[in-house]
């Protein structure tokens, strides 16, 4: 389990799979789900240097996930990469680059979340190909702190020729058809890790 607050990465995991990177990490072992809400908490809190990556082993992963999780109010949320031929849409959202997505609506599957989101935010009517990434961040509404759970699909326009209506009500400024190999030296700048994990998942 992994989420990122914006500024601090948090990653639980279990005790017998060890990171690959675990020197690039500050390591806590034998980690229960109260150990990591703490260091959260004061994370929230200012109580934290810089931008630190904390890895948490523990040796009974499903409960202490389990755990950790019910901490949280949890919101799922679906959103996708739509191509074009070699092109894949690129929004501008409050200044930032980013891709279409939105949270999962009463009586919906997520793919259906997320084919309705694009259409909504984009005007671009899509199809799911393959679910590429799932990520987790937090944030605090309301007081209460939220654990957004994000399914990334990658997804292919139904037709070539549609109008770009961007949800300006959402945030949303521009609304850009961008080639593959151009979104690095354009974006990469202006947008967010875990978008920047989903447009490498798609080959960018």
């Amino acid at each position: 389990m992994q989420f990122f607050t914006g500024k601090v990465y948090f990653e639980l995991r279990s005790a017998f799979d060890k990171h690959p990177d675990e020197q690039k990490f500050i390591v806590y072992g034998n980690a229960s789900a109260e150990t990591v809400w703490s260091r959260y908490l004061a994370a929230e809190n200012g109580d934290v240097a810089g931008s630190p990556k904390y890895l948490f082993y523990t040796s009974d992963y499903s409960k202490q996930s389990a755990l950790l999780t019910e901490k949280f109010q949890v919101r799922k949320a679906g959103g996708g990469v739509v191509f074009k031929g070699d092109e894949l849409l690129v929004m501008k959202r409050n200044g930032v680059f980013d891709i279409p997505k939105g949270h999962l609506d009463k009586g919906e599957t997520i793919e259906e979340c997320a084919v309705r989101e694009v259409e909504e935010e984009t005007g671009v009517k899509a199809e799911i190909e393959e679910l590429l990434h799932e990520t987790f961040h937090t944030y605090i509404y309301k007081k209460k702190h939220v654990l957004k759970h994000t399914y990334w699909y990658k997804m292919k326009a139904t037709e070539n020729d549609q109008e770009l209506i961007p949800q300006t009500e959402e945030g949303i400024e521009t609304l850009e058809w961008m080639k593959i190999n151009e979104v690095k030296n354009k974006v990469w700048k202006n947008t967010y890790k875990s978008i920047k994990e989903v447009f490498e998942l798609c080959g960018v």
